[in-house]
């Protein structure tokens, strides 16, 4: 190759540049002469400045140096520098002469070398490198971890001592093998250092290191023929394949076990094997199954059938009920599919279900009548639950209605005297304070015995508490009366038949007796009452059941907020609101809701049965039931209820203006 070189003089300017030079540096349609070397390296490190001048000098005569140099538009490249100096004719350092190697090749095979031996360093697999004696003269850290020696120790053994197979002329032989063929792979031995022998596959490699040169990965071992040993330990894998093995051994005495006809086809159609029992069935030997085509027998079509639409579809897994005939005889079986090996096989097992069809008919039949007979206890129940509940609800009225009949009338007779005797309090006061005011006018300097009593009972502030006083005890006495009022428009005392009653009066009586739970207690605030009336005619009806269903309905409402808080939930504005309005065909409806947190689908739909467990207690949960015969049966209504888990419960009830009792 020419030689990149060029003259500069002492102003390391160029004087003579080679072709090679130009060249190197892709120069070539510039002419180099005159310009200054730092135009072309700007970027060369100190030393070079100071070797120069030591040079110039005549302190250096030559020097060489490498470096990584940039140059524009190109990519940086290793170089080397071989510098000196030239004399002119009267003896004169006149500048410089510089040869330049181009390093970029030789520093890229460094570099690999070194990445290579690195890589064979740090390989998960044991590697270690043998001389042609057999003597270990490289080993890797994953030997030293495999056969429990250190590296000196490695480096001390022969072959013969790790692989006892091998010998020095069964060595040789190997060794003259390797050599030809480059590499072979081959299963051995290795004993570790605690005498523990290990099942090894070995790969070994020929390097001629004498020809590789550069190129050599062994730098240190250079000139010398190796064989490179990666080792990998194959005990689990050898334990995996005797497991397999026993595992394959085990799954033909299991299958040969299985109660039914067991099979194992390809995706082509053919027989891959059948079980004992299959080969008995068919009085057919089990390897002359093996490479049939699917159906070679003609016994079961439809087995046939589901066996090309199972390979046809995408499903890993299928059944199927088909009918073969087993030595002449008609016979169910039912056949379940897997397939294996990604989709080209897959194993058919066939179980007997003749018997058990013929079982599940008589079963089925047993069932059907034992149904019907639980329906009709269930009815029964459900009937007898209704009318013990009604029962109870019914004496229970009966009980409050004397109750508060007594209650009223022990009642009324204080609440009448009351009642009669404030107004003319009222007056006789007013008559009082009257002359009061008549003694001041007339007398205005009472004496000292009266002007210290006037002070002591602070007469003016009881002529203006007085009138406030008397006016209280008076809406004391007709809250009394509402109330007295409500219980019995509630129990509807001795209106036990059908009336035409306000129905707006019932709702209210209603809210009247659950005020009280309506209000603020037990860490809870108030619930708001919201009551959206419409003009309602009034409606001919049993008041007081109808009553009972307002009551149990605004009940359920308010256990339900009041469950909730117990439990956590926040519901920033507790609300019931009853709602009523006409609608078409000549019914009214009455709407009772809340927002506490509502009911799934499923408790919406269960909760007017009687006996159903859920969130609320069964007392409750009764009443429902109750609500729903009265509405219904009772009064030919309906009584609905709406609800989800966001936006609360709400019950709806339709009942027509007039009562049409069924028969």
């Amino acid at each position: 190759m020419p030689t990149a070189v060029a003259m500069l003089d002492r102003q390391m300017r160029y004087v003579v540049v080679s072709k090679q030079w130009q060249t190197l540096f892709g120069q070539e349609g510039i002419n180099l002469v005159g310009y200054c070397d730092d135009e072309l390296f700007s970027h060369l490190p100190d030393i070079w400045n100071k070797n120069v001048q030591d040079c110039l000098a005549g302190n250096l005569q030559q020097w060489e140096i490498e470096c990584l140099i940039s140059l524009p538009e190109q990519a940086s490249r290793w170089v080397k520098f071989n510098v000196q100096s030239w004399l002119t004719d009267q003896g004169n350092i006149g500048g410089l002469i510089v040869h330049l190697e181009d390093l970029s090749k030789h520093k890229q095979l460094e570099r690999e070398q070194q990445q290579a031996q690195l890589a064979i360093h740090q390989a998960g697999d044991a590697i270690y490198c043998l001389t042609s004696e057999g003597q270990v003269c490289y080993a890797n850290p994953a030997t030293c971890d495999l056969l429990g020696y250190s590296e000196a120790e490695l480096l001390q053994l022969n072959i013969h001592e790790i692989d006892p197979d091998l010998s020095a002329v069964v060595w040789q032989e190997h060794y003259n093998k390797i050599q030809k063929k480059g590499n072979i792979r081959f299963q051995s031995c290795h004993q570790k250092k605690n005498g523990k022998i290990i099942s090894v596959e070995v790969s070994a490699s020929y390097l001629d290191t004498q020809s590789s040169g550069e190129n050599s990965h062994l730098k240190n071992l250079e000139n010398l023929p190796l064989i490179c040993w990666l080792v990998r330990d194959i005990g689990d894998q050898k334990a995996a394949h005797s497991a397999i093995t026993a595992s394959r051994d085990q799954l033909e005495a299991v299958l040969n076990a299985v109660p039914g006809l067991v099979s194992w086809i390809s995706s082509d159609l053919r027989y891959l094997g059948v079980n004992k029992h299959l080969a008995q069935a068919y009085n057919f030997p089990a390897e002359e199954f093996i490479g049939r085509e699917v159906g070679f027998l003609q016994t079961s079509p439809e087995f046939n059938q589901f066996v090309y639409q199972f390979f046809a579809n995408h499903k890993w897994v299928d059944s199927k009920e088909i009918t073969a005939n087993v030595q002449d005889l008609p016979r169910t079986y039912l056949i379940v599919a897997q397939k294996y090996q990604r989709g080209k096989a897959a194993v058919f097992v066939g179980l007997d279900i003749t018997q058990r069809q013929q079982m599940e008919v008589a079963l089925r039949q047993s069932e059907e009548r034992e149904a019907r007979r639980r329906v009709e206890l269930e009815e029964a129940l459900a009937q007898l639950q209704r009318t013990q509940a009604q029962l109870v609800q019914t004496e229970k009225m009966l009980s409050l209605s004397q109750l508060v009949a007594g209650v009223a009338h022990e009642v009324n007779n204080p609440v009448n005297f009351i009642f009669g005797n404030l107004s003319h309090a009222q007056n006789y006061l007013q008559e009082v304070m009257s002359l009061l005011e008549l003694y001041q006018q007339n007398y205005p300097q009472p004496t000292a015995d009266i002007e210290e009593i006037l002070e002591e009972m602070d007469l003016s502030f009881i002529k203006q508490d007085l009138p406030q006083l008397l006016e209280s005890m008076k809406l004391g006495a007709e809250r009394i009366r509402d109330v007295v009022r409500s219980l019995r428009l509630f129990t509807h005392v001795n209106e036990a038949q059908v009336k035409t009653v306000d129905l707006h009066e019932g709702l209210n009586s209603a809210l009247m007796i659950l005020q009280n739970r309506l209000q603020a207690k037990g860490g809870r605030s108030s619930i708001e009452l919201v009551k959206e009336y419409g003009d309602l005619p009034r409606v001919q009806c049993y008041a007081s059941q109808l009553n009972q269903v307002f009551l149990n309905l605004i009940t359920f409402g308010i256990e339900r907020i009041e469950t909730a808080i117990l439990r956590g939930q926040v519901i920033k504005r507790p609300l019931i609101r009853v709602r009523t309005q006409c609608l078409e065909d000549d019914l009214i409806s009455i709407s009772i809701s809340d927002n506490s947190p509502g009911m799934t689908t499923e408790e919406c739909r269960q909760v007017f049965q009687p006996l159903l467990n859920v969130k609320n207690d069964q007392e409750t949960r009764l009443g429902l039931s109750i609500a729903y015969h009265l509405v219904v049966e009772q009064h030919g209504g309906q009584l609905e209820c709406f609800s989800d888990l966001e936006r609360g419960t709400e019950f709806i009830i339709r009942i027509p203006y007039t009562l049409v009792k069924s028969d």
